[in-house]
């Protein structure tokens, strides 16, 4: 009789699914597709990070039998799909950090944003990394924090080259199962090669033709941390359709434009053209970002688009 066991999915290759035990051993695994007729997304029925059953075979295989409750995703749109469709990005994570770099590539403010909405959609602590800081003054940096800051997030200034940051991203990992995002050429990988040298994962540079990063990691992949923890790495995303979010919903996934929501004259102000509104006030005093607000309110008109 064949050994059972439960495990997380640490990579997702075309049809097989490699399987971390609790020892430590990775299984290769096949999936028994009857048990995922209700699976409703198009994309793979099992993500990284899902915890599934299997069925350890003779030769060392394994056959995933049931895919457990999942207890959070992280989601976006399928990219070029025609129909409305989840792609389940990571499943069962408690953070979210996201890496933008301060220059080489220039930071992409709105992709930035788009990431903390959909961490903060799927019930996850957000973390903002500012990484690559060797390579601007501390003025712009600062202001690049403050953004996020006053928002309420917490901001790690970093550079895995001279090693600021490296430290304190290494205490947020450890002992917890976390997700690192951001645009290609940001820096996530060296970040991770930083905390974890003996992790060796790829790392790519910049296209000088583009101005924007190469795809070095071209799947989701979980590793386990030595110290306790687990850590997936993603692509560097340039689309990031948001998924299960409603304009109204918007408000409370930027945290700052929630807070002085509760002011505004009107139930339901969009932030818009609507007078007696908190949040433009803010704006005005300097007390929300004027970029995280032109992010929101493009955000906001993307969703009311799709209604």
């Amino acid at each position: 009789m064949n050994e059972r066991a439960e495990g997380i999915v640490v990579v997702c290759h075309r049809d097989e699914w490699e399987v971390l035990l609790p020892g430590g051993a990775v299984v290769r695994s096949s999936l028994r597709g009857r048990h995922f007729a209700a699976v409703t997304t198009d994309d793979k029925p099992i993500a990284p990070g899902d915890r599934v059953a299997l069925r350890l075979l003779p030769d060392g295989a394994g056959v995933i039998d049931d895919l457990l409750p999942r207890e959070r995703v992280l989601s976006r749109r399928l990219p070029r799909s025609k129909r409305e469709v989840e792609q389940v990005v990571v499943a069962n994570a408690e953070q979210l950090v996201v890496v933008g770099s301060l220059a080489d590539p220039q930071l992409n403010r709105r992709l930035l944003d788009r990431f903390l909405v959909i961490g903060g959609e799927a019930g996850l602590s957000c973390v903002v990394v500012l990484n690559k800081t060797d390579l601007v003054g501390d003025a712009e940096r600062r202001s690049a924090a403050r953004a996020y800051e006053i928002a309420g997030y917490r901001v790690i200034p970093a550079c895995a080259i001279d090693g600021r940051g490296v430290p304190e991203l290494a205490g947020l990992l450890a002992g917890r199962f976390s997700v690192i995002a951001g645009p290609s050429g940001a820096g996530k990988s060296s970040l991770l090669n930083a905390v974890e040298p003996g992790l060796g994962i790829r790392v790519g540079d910049v296209s000088r033709k583009t101005g924007k990063g190469r795809h070095t990691t071209s799947s989701v992949t979980l590793f386990r941390l030595p110290g306790g923890g687990l850590v997936a790495d993603t692509p560097g995303f340039r689309e990031l359709g948001l998924w299960r979010v409603s304009p109204e919903e918007l408000d409370s996934l930027f945290p700052e434009i929630g807070r002085f929501a509760l002011h505004c004259r009107f139930r339901g102000c969009s932030h818009g053209p609507e007078p007696g509104c908190a949040v433009k006030e803010a704006v005005k005093s300097d007390d929300i970002d004027a970029e995280r607000y032109e992010s929101y309110l493009k955000l906001r008109a993307e969703l009311s688009s799709r209604e």
